[in-house]
């Protein structure tokens, strides 16, 4: 991926690591990223900026999730890149770190809900507001039903009260 290989990490032998470099994460580095390999880890800088980039990365990433590719995000700890984890901790510690990375939909309903609270109706409420054009960009069928369930449960309604309330269609159950 030439321009987006992330050297410095190439030096402690992360080979298959890429970068923006400074740049938003765009529609075109999703889409080359996920022909390109099976699964994803979007790994940011633990300050603010950072933490905004990752949910950039997550609304621009969610039109093109089908399903057959796995995406996970790692915040790492405050004052932290990349960078400066592998060259203070090491290969090991790093690539520690990237196998516990949130899957996308983990890290996407825990952002949501820490935006809220969720202990109130009205808390409740603007979680599901604020789902839903997140879970609208999710083509993938098998994840945006699994999500969709689960929003439902966070936002203490019926999946089938949720799916009205965003204007999907019911698909009928076996008999």
């Amino acid at each position: 991926l030439p321009g987006l290989l992330y050297e410095r990490l190439d030096e402690f032998g992360i080979d298959y690591a890429v970068a923006t470099l400074g740049t938003a994460t765009t529609p075109e580095h999703i889409q080359l990223l996920m022909r390109s390999a099976p699964e994803l880890v979007f790994c940011f800088d633990g300050d603010k900026a950072g933490r905004e980039a990752a949910w950039k990365a997550l609304e621009t990433a969610l039109p093109f999730v089908t399903g057959a590719q796995t995406l996970r995000f790692l915040l790492l700890p405050e004052g932290e890149d990349p960078d400066s984890f592998v060259r203070t901790r090491g290969k090991e510690a790093f690539e520690s770190v990237l196998a516990k990375a949130e899957p996308m939909s983990e890290y996407m309903l825990r952002e949501l809900t820490s935006r809220v609270n969720m202990r109130s109706a009205e808390g409740r409420a603007k979680f599901l507001q604020d789902a839903k054009p997140m879970l609208a960009q999710i083509k993938a069928p098998m994840l945006s039903l699994v999500l969709r369930k689960q929003s439902a449960g966070l936002g203490d309604v019926s999946q089938e009260e949720l799916e009205s309330r965003y204007g999907i269609k019911s698909v009928s159950r076996p008999r």
